[in-house]
């Protein structure tokens, strides 16, 4: 292991206070999660600057902003396997860098690589085939429809180079590099929001101006991705070499990835479902819910990458054996994303009337959107325990209870909630907002029950046939 990448195992492994050190690696991944929220927060704002009218008053930019919201579960069951697949590299590479076997290291990344190209290409023929069938489900207002087709189909071609990029961040944040990965999202981003406006608004492409800009700036990182992972300054090499494809490697990536993968796609499915029922108040409440997501995902990045490098963390501990650091490092992950959460909450809710304003001009879209950002607001504390114990299953490999936490919130909490809400105490729009708190505050209280059952005892092999 080279000198950069085993001062960060140092740091991940022995170096104390923790929460320095969780700090100090989350930084560059807290930078690319502001640009990644600041581009979603773009793309709402020229969606919402689109002019004109449909004859029964919907405006067009509340259409557009409806159809990426009822898209955005819908893309999100598919990229949930990619995400699950990173889950299990970044477990099980980052378990055989702290257990110092650089050999398998190496092995599990060239296999994790394989799995993305090929899932990613399958699910993009599947996703730009089946668009209408799959969208005709959910969608309930004919212009709404036609442009959510139009976004699914044009970011369906955006899933191979989506896995690939979760592979790439996998591999390199497992080894403790999350500055070369934020590099690379990082300009991908900056370029999406350059692009955006021009397509959306100065070349008068709506909606398909704004699924393009988001592919082209995908595409043109395949090839800064390809060489770090080939030429990488620090941390282990990949070959692609079809050779190095193996069995018992691929069988023990799915086994901690499928969990994951599952847990998360069925939550989307569970999304799609609560997109429906929110987009039967009318495209105005679907378009706040989209809009009241972009505003909380500003509190919830820095917890985010908090908990990221909290999967990392336990990852290389779990595969070092040293269990007493890899539980204070899920204590200390904890108390600082409840204290981030608490401050983000306490800046944004104040103004969050001002910040709706900047989304739309529709004003039944943005009464919903205040309320839905105010109660949403007041559960995402608790957000940070739900947050890091998901990280916390994934990076030692337990990822059947992240499928639990996932499943559990979404369906057995928030969608019975929110029928409920609907349909018996006929609380209208409101009564989904009230849902959403509840299901995040029960979930905080079960994800405290499945940690206590965590075992953190390491997923490596001595050795292959």
């Amino acid at each position: 292991m080279d000198k950069t990448t085993d001062k960060k195992s140092k740091l991940i492994l022995h170096k104390n206070p923790i929460w320095k050190g969780l700090l100090y690696l989350s930084f560059p991944v807290f930078l690319v999660n502001i640009l990644k929220t600041l581009h979603d927060i773009v793309d709402g704002i020229f969606l919402g600057r689109v002019s004109g009218t449909y004859d029964g008053g919907l405006s067009i930019a509340t259409a557009m902003q409806s159809a990426v919201s009822l898209t955005w579960p819908i893309f999100f069951v598919f990229i949930s396997f990619g995400m699950g697949l990173s889950v299990a590299g970044n477990a099980l590479v980052g378990q055989y860098v702290g257990k110092g076997d650089t050999k398998n290291a190496k092995r599990f990344a060239n296999n994790t690589l394989f799995i993305a190209i090929f899932l990613g290409v399958l699910f993009n023929v599947f996703v730009f085939t089946f668009a209408p069938q799959i969208l005709s489900t959910v969608a309930n207002n004919d212009t709404v429809y036609k442009y959510a087709i139009t976004y699914l189909r044009i970011r369906s071609f955006e899933l191979p180079v989506l896995f690939l990029s979760f592979a790439f961040q996998a591999i390199r944040r497992a080894t403790g590099d999350t500055v070369t990965p934020v590099i690379v999202s990082a300009s991908g981003l900056l370029l999406n929001m350059i692009l955006t406006p021009i397509l959306v608004l100065e070349l008068n492409m709506g909606i398909t101006g704004a699924a393009l800009a988001t592919v082209a700036a995908q595409v043109v990182l395949i090839p800064a991705m390809v060489y770090y992972l080939v030429k990488p300054k620090t941390g282990i090499s990949v070959k692609f070499r079809v050779s190095e494809l193996n069995k018992i490697v691929v069988k023990d990536i799915f086994r901690i990835g499928i969990p994951a993968s599952l847990g998360q796609s069925i939550q989307a499915v569970g999304f799609v479902i609560l997109n429906f029922l929110i987009f039967s108040y009318g495209p105005a409440v679907s378009a706040a819910f989209y809009i009241g997501n972009r505003i909380n995902s500003l509190v919830m990045f820095p917890v985010s990458a908090v908990s990221t490098i909290v999967a990392i963390y336990i990852a290389q501990n779990v595969g070092a054996g040293n269990v007493k650091r890899a539980k204070s490092t899920v204590k200390q992950g904890i108390i600082l994303g409840f204290l981030m959460m608490v401050v983000g909450v306490a800046i944004i809710l104040p103004f969050r009337e001002p910040i709706v304003r900047l989304f739309s001009e529709d004003p039944e879209a943005l009464r919903h959107a205040a309320t839905y950002t105010l109660y949403i607001g007041l559960g995402l504390p608790l957000m940070a325990l739900f947050m890091t114990y998901l990280n916390t299953f994934q990076g030692s490999g337990e990822t059947q209870y992240s499928f639990i936490l996932a499943i559990v919130r979404l369906w057995m909490f928030r969608l019975p909630f929110v029928l409920l809400a609907m349909h018996v105490l006929e609380w209208g729009p409101e009564g989904i907002w009230y849902s959403m708190l509840a299901s995040n505050v029960l979930a905080a209280i079960l994800g405290t029950y499945l940690y206590s059952r965590v075992k953190f005892i390491p997923k490596t092999r001595e050795a292959f046939s």
